[in-house]
């Protein structure tokens, strides 16, 4: 099942609410947040990309794949529709990818505690609250 939380991702005047999988093998440098060119496009990133855009090739568990590196934008974790922590955080467009995934940097960074994957729990770090995963809906 996986653990997807919702989070309002704001790149310049543009802002977006989807639900993304946290995936603590994404391991970055940095927070990071993977997106579909469809969230891409919604954000206005798409396909003009930004001047500060940096393509890079990242090593996956399918092997490698290119990647549009965009700095400066800010990600949520919604709660109840409420946003409980926020970070700074690069974003990255894949042409290869049909989720939202966000980085080990990220999770950490938004205080999120996996429980139990399988049965797609988490929770705030310092929380005794454990709650269930976001379903997944069509981008």
């Amino acid at each position: 099942m996986g653990v997807r939380v919702r989070v309002r991702v704001r790149y310049g005047s543009v802002s977006l609410d989807l639900v993304a999988l946290v995936n603590i093998g994404y391991e970055t440098d940095v927070p990071e947040l993977l997106i579909p060119v469809d969230v891409a496009r919604s954000l206005s990133l798409w396909p003009r990309l930004p001047d500060n855009t940096v393509v890079e090739t990242y090593r996956t568990a399918s092997g490698l794949m290119k990647v549009y590196r965009v700095g400066g934008a800010q990600v949520s974790l919604l709660v109840e529709g409420n946003e409980v922590r926020s970070s700074k955080a690069y974003i990255v467009i894949s042409e290869y990818t049909d989720e939202a995934l966000i980085s080990d940097q990220l999770a950490s960074e938004l205080d999120i505690a996996i429980e139990d994957p399988a049965r797609g729990l988490w929770r705030l770090r310092g929380e005794p609250l454990v709650r269930r995963s976001e379903e997944l809906t069509p981008l």
